[in-house]
Formats: structure tokens, sequence, C-alpha cells
């Protein structure tokens, strides 16, 4: 069986790769430009974009599966409209080549954050409303993009939604933000974090998820593939324990750290850098649902998250080895 991939270079993608190498699948990935992971692997690529059709209908050519990780993440709103373009007008053209291809199922990467937190002490599963239109631009984006899948399922096509929750843990070859933010914990370089938290999850095991999603799973569902939820103060604890060593890290309130933004904004803005902490990051963590339910995947999908401990030990044990 040969699997198609878009995204095969972000974190969850790099994960996703090795599980379907483990389990034997042939792999097609999508590419920009040069990739030592894919290449280190000996993965056959295509050359393209979400906005070349040909590269599209070639990546798909020969192939029984397709998974679609490929997406931007923001925490900044839509800068240059690149949200916009990849993960909606890019989910189109997908789709598009998709119903040209002869595949038995497509499984589709969208986010929790297409779903409605608020009110974030009530259980909240596939049943919650979406985002308004008030919301972000990433969280309408993959509500979006989901309404989009749906049309397609609609139409004929074999798509299965899923909708990770925070995402991290090993491999880390794509430097995910949230990795890099537990190393430099582990470090001593965060000092201090605020109130709030959010459902965090193995990044091996949303891959397992999905692989298993190729069989498995009710087409035209969408499955929350979540952990447990942890807060940031529990998180420097977690990061602490597994690296036995005493770390300092005091939380301080919100709106404190509110109150800095401007200066921190600033301060990315003089280094041509992302900031990794904006007004939307903050919300995030501060209205963050603590009661997310993955029961249908667990059901469908075999869904099994392991426990955060193991997650952050097997991180920082990766990054040792590979640094």
């Amino acid at each position: 069986m040969k699997v198609a991939i878009t995204g095969g270079n972000g974190h969850i993608g790099n994960a996703v790769i090795e599980e379907l190498i483990r389990r034997n699948y042939s792999i097609k990935a999508l590419v920009h430009s040069k990739s030592n992971f894919l290449e280190s692997r000996n993965i056959e690529t295509v050359k393209g974009s979400l906005h070349d059709k040909n590269s599209l209908l070639e990546l798909m050519k020969d192939c029984d599966y397709l998974i679609h990780c490929a997406a931007v993440i923001s925490i900044n709103g839509d800068q240059n409209q690149l949200v916009q373009k990849i993960n909606i007008e890019g989910l189109e053209n997908v789709l598009k080549a998709a119903k040209k291809s002869n595949l038995k199922r497509i499984i589709h990467l969208s986010s929790i954050h297409a779903y409605d937190h608020l009110p974030m002490n009530e259980k909240m599963n596939e049943t919650r409303n979406f985002v308004s239109d008030s919301a972000y631009s990433y969280d309408k984006s993959k509500r979006d993009g989901q309404l989009i899948a749906r049309k397609y399922f609609e139409e004929g096509l074999p798509i299965i939604v899923v909708n990770p929750t925070a995402v991290f843990g090993p491999p880390n070859y794509a430097k995910c933000k949230q990795n890099s933010a537990f190393i430099s914990m582990s470090k001593r370089g965060v000092p201090f974090v605020f109130k709030g938290g959010y459902n965090w999850v193995d990044v091996r095991d949303v891959a397992n998820s999905i692989c298993n999603a190729l069989t498995r799973g009710k087409l035209g569902e969408s499955y929350i593939l979540g952990g447990s939820y942890c807060t940031l103060k529990d998180l420097s604890r977690t990061v602490a324990k597994v690296s036995n060593k005493r770390i300092p890290c005091f939380e301080v309130p919100i709106g404190l750290v509110k109150t800095f933004l401007p200066i921190i904004g600033a301060y990315y803005k003089v280094r041509k850098q992302d900031p990794s902490l904006t007004k939307q990051s903050i919300e995030i963590l501060e209205f963050g649902n603590r009661f997310i339910e993955s029961e249908k995947a667990k059901k469908d999908l075999g869904h099994n998250p392991r426990p955060i401990d193991e997650t952050m030990k097997d991180l920082l044990s990766w990054h040792h080895k590979n640094h």
C-alpha cells in the first residue's frame, strides 16, 4: 500500500512518516525544496506546492491513501494572507486533485482550534460548535477547512478529519515551538509562566491514530486526538521532575504579561523573528478547555495517549542525543 503525504517536513508529518515506515507502507511526499529528513529515509518525493495542480496529481498517482498534513500555523493573525492561501485555498486544490485520483481514503489534519473552547469548564467533544467569525484567522481557517472537507465528502470523496490538541514530543527535527519552550525550560531559560494551560498530546500518539485512520474509523467523521489538560506551572514541574533537577519557574499574573506584550513584540521585530508570545497565544492558554474528550477516537481509531511525564522525558532525551 502506498501513501501520499503533504506537510511531511512538519512536526506531525515527520512523526507520521516514521510511523508509516514502521508499518511498511510505501510513501510519496510533496516537497518545496531539499529535505534531509526525507532523503535520509529514502522517501520518494514530488517537487511542487499546494498551488501546483500538476504536482498534486503526480503526488497522488498510483497511491492508495492521502494524508494531508500541510498547513500554516499562526499565533499572530494572517500575515501575508498565508493562512488563507495554504489552509483554505491549498486544501481545496488538494481535494480537487484527489477527486481525479483513485484514492481509497483521505485523512485531513484539522485542529482542535476549529471548535469553540468556551465554555471552558464544560465537556468538549466533536459535537461542540465551530468557532465564530470573530475568532482568530488560524482558528477560522481550520473551521473552514473542515467545512470544505465535509463538502467534498458529500460529493463522494472518502475523507476522515482528525483534530489534534496541543502536540509535543519527539521526533523534533522540525523544531516545533512547544518543544523548544520545554527544552528551554529544562535549561532554566524560562524564569516564569502565567496562569493557564491546555490539553497536550504526544506527537507519536497522534501519528499512530492518523495511520490507524487509513483503515479504521468512519468516513465523513471527525476525531479529536487529545491527551490530558495540564497547566503551564504543572508542565514546569514535570520538566523539573524528568530532568531530575531544580528548575525555578514562577507563576505571574496574565495581566502583567499582557502589559509587556508591546515590548515583547518590538523585541522580536528588531530581531526579525516571529514572536512566540502574542495576545493570541496567551488567550489560547488562558481559555483552553479543561475537559476535551477523545472517547470517539479511542473507540474508533484506537487512540491511546501516553502520560505527559513519559512524553517530556522522551523529548528531553531525544534532544540530548541529537544535539
